[in-house]
């Protein structure tokens, strides 16, 4: 049977590590990357796996593919820290791993979850490749919305991982602040201009396509609030965009 390596990157979740590494008890090794956490999310980590390692890059794509280059085992799952692989995925793995796999990676359907509640809509329905050879994998090197490259054959499992990704308001607009101060930067650098539309017409379009388009309104009350809240990140986007100029021009 192959080994599997669990990967991922943490920063000041001294709350919801515990509960993260007991749940993946059942891997041959766990590769955490710590990003400068404040709290005591390392000194809980290390009583779990002896695989902690320190890393102050700002992009995602540079702190998972560092977390790569740590892994030793024949296999990678990689997955956020609010990211759980289902049971019946949990089987899949180990029946893939069990035989001589026909692909070099997979691909794994997501079911999210906005405050407790299993999103039903369409945008929150999506298959992402998260299981892959070690040696087959690679990640895309942006600053957030990272994706994993493969060479190789790509299959599909069924089994889901439960991302628990918005678990309250207070974090998730604190986690698309961050997104889009990052996302800011990106813009400036390839010359974009925070327009009135775009503060104006972009959100509203964001809501739009979220609880209409999207079949948001299958969610209710808590498809309302996250259309809301991506209208809040559109919009913050170019907010950031108008300043970043004049932050750059500081000495």
């Amino acid at each position: 049977m192959d080994k599997i390596s669990i990967c991922t990157i943490v920063k000041n979740e001294e709350k919801h590590i515990g509960e993260f590494l007991m749940y993946y008890g059942w891997a041959d090794e766990i590769i955490m990357v710590d990003n400068q956490s404040t709290d005591k999310t390392v000194e809980i980590a290390k009583v779990f796996t002896p695989h902690v390692f320190p890393n102050s890059e700002k992009s995602l794509g540079l702190l998972k593919q560092f977390a790569l280059s740590k892994a030793t085992k024949d296999w990678i799952l990689l997955v956020d820290i609010d990211e759980f692989v289902s049971r019946q995925l949990q089987k899949e793995i180990k029946d893939v791993l069990s035989y001589e796999p026909k692909y070099d990676a997979y691909a794994v359907p997501y079911k999210n979850h906005f405050l407790g509640h299993a999103l039903k809509s369409k945008a929150q329905t999506y298959s992402k490749v998260r299981l892959f050879r070690r040696n087959k994998g690679s990640v895309t090197l942006d600053p957030v919305h990272e994706e994993v490259v493969i060479k190789g054959r790509i299959g599909n499992l069924k089994g889901e991982i439960n991302h628990y990704s918005f678990r309250s308001l207070p974090q998730i607009l604190s986690k698309f602040t961050r997104y889009a101060q990052l996302e800011a930067k990106l813009y400036f650098a390839k010359g974009e201009k925070a327009t009135f539309k775009k503060f104006t017409l972009y959100p509203l379009h964001m809501f739009w396509s979220i609880f209409v388009e999207d079949e948001g309104y299958r969610d209710g009350i808590y498809g309302f609030l996250l259309a809301l809240c991506f209208s809040y990140y559109e919009f913050a986007r170019y907010f950031f965009l108008l300043f970043t100029p004049r932050k750059s021009a500081r000495p």
